[in-house]
């Protein structure tokens, strides 16, 4: 499933970083029309006219990972348009990523952050 969550990426454990990552460079090659298969999708459909987030999204991602000591080897080019959610967004999120970070056995999540507007 493609899936950009709605919480600080600190917040993601390992699975879900690099799934994330993954995942961003499909939505943002699908609003670029190098890809086709997501073209149609809920969560692409979510960014179409504000790609700029996901730039914002993905340097937060590559920050997060370098931290952690993870290579990083798949550039965007850069943008100045934050990535942005709601607490609603938030809260429902994190719900539902703490749920499936339980699921998986991880133990390497951040604890919850208090919500700021950005």
């Amino acid at each position: 499933m493609v899936r950009i969550w709605r919480v600080p990426v600190g917040e993601l454990d390992r699975q879900h970083l690099l799934g994330e990552h993954a995942e961003l460079h499909c939505i943002v090659g699908a609003l670029l029309k190098k890809h086709r298969a997501y073209q149609n999708h809920p969560e692409t459909l979510r960014f179409k006219g504000k790609i700029g987030q996901l730039y914002f999204r993905h340097a937060d991602q590559v920050r997060e990972m370098e931290k952690r000591g993870y290579r990083h080897n798949s550039p965007l080019p850069p943008s100045n348009q934050p990535y942005t959610f709601t607490e609603e967004e938030y809260e429902r999120d994190h719900a539902e990523l703490a749920k499936r970070q339980h699921k998986s056995g991880s133990n390497q999540a951040q604890p919850k952050q208090p919500f700021k507007e950005v």
